[in-house]
């Protein structure tokens, strides 16, 4: 599923260090796109079409075989291991689908206060699965805002469906001039900081926007209880990390797969 293009070099971690992201140009192989796109449109189609949720959250625990493929291929695992050490936990995989002229403005926020997990975490990693800009809802950072430590955070529930945001008087006033929004083709793939201020807008056009975002974390991290709620079967599920490489730090019983 990756391509032999891919690779993540002393450059790549470099710039992720400095400014708490990168975008690579070479990630997921055509076919890998294919098996990703045709699999989250199996998926969609078995919803109600007017109750398909924007998240659909870690339904490798449910079956989807494809998605834990994905997240335990070696040249991803090895980016990882260079960021928090050979003991890893696989701890979420969100399919993020914004429908053509529907979607959330996502605010600004970090990912790492508002996660209920602790522990050494890299970034998050974002498969491009469409073409993805600034119409069709794609996600923008504030390069070098990884460093400002947790910013203050405000309820946003009364305005938008994501329940938090951060303040705004926290931001840069020039918030527009400095931030760099994604421009990806399906199959590139970025990754940011988990303290890197973030955000996205609501899908504008008439093409979907199809994300899958990867989440791990070091294995001796300690993992909040959260229940999610299966979109296809509509069965309530624990979320579980897994065990992906090295070793099960402090016991933990921690599986090695789902399957």
């Amino acid at each position: 599923m990756i391509s032999q293009d891919f690779v993540y070099d002393d450059t790549a971690q470099a710039h992720y260090r400095e400014d708490g992201y990168h975008i690579f140009d070479n990630c997921l192989t055509s076919q890998g796109v294919d098996t990703c796109r045709s699999n989250i449109e199996r998926i969609v189609a078995s919803l109600h079409a007017d109750s398909i949720p924007e998240e659909i959250i870690c339904v490798h625990q449910r079956g989807e075989r494809w998605l834990w493929d994905l997240a335990v291929q070696p040249q991803i695992l090895d980016m990882i291991e260079r960021t928090i050490g050979p003991d890893i936990l696989l701890w979420s995989i969100h399919i993020l689908a914004k429908r053509p002229g529907a979607g959330i403005d996502v605010p600004w926020h970090q990912d790492a206060p508002y996660w209920n997990v602790s522990g050494n975490m890299p970034g998050a990693v974002w498969l491009a699965i469409d073409d993805v800009d600034e119409g069709n809802g794609s996600m923008s950072v504030l390069p070098g805002w990884h460093t400002k430590g947790t910013l203050p955070r405000r309820d946003s529930r009364a305005n938008n469906a994501f329940n938090e945001e951060i303040e705004p008087g926290a931001l840069p006033e020039n918030i527009d001039d400095i931030k760099v929004t994604y421009r990806l083709k399906g199959g590139q793939m970025a990754t940011h900081h988990t303290m890197i201020p973030h955000s996205s807008t609501t899908n504008r056009s008439e093409r979907w926007r199809r994300v899958i975002v990867l989440r791990y974390i070091a294995a001796d991290a300690q993992i909040g209880e959260k229940t999610y709620v299966c979109p296809i079967t509509r069965e309530p599920f624990d979320r579980e990390a897994f065990l992906v490489r090295g070793r099960d730090l402090n016991d933990q019983g921690r599986r090695q797969t789902p399957f």
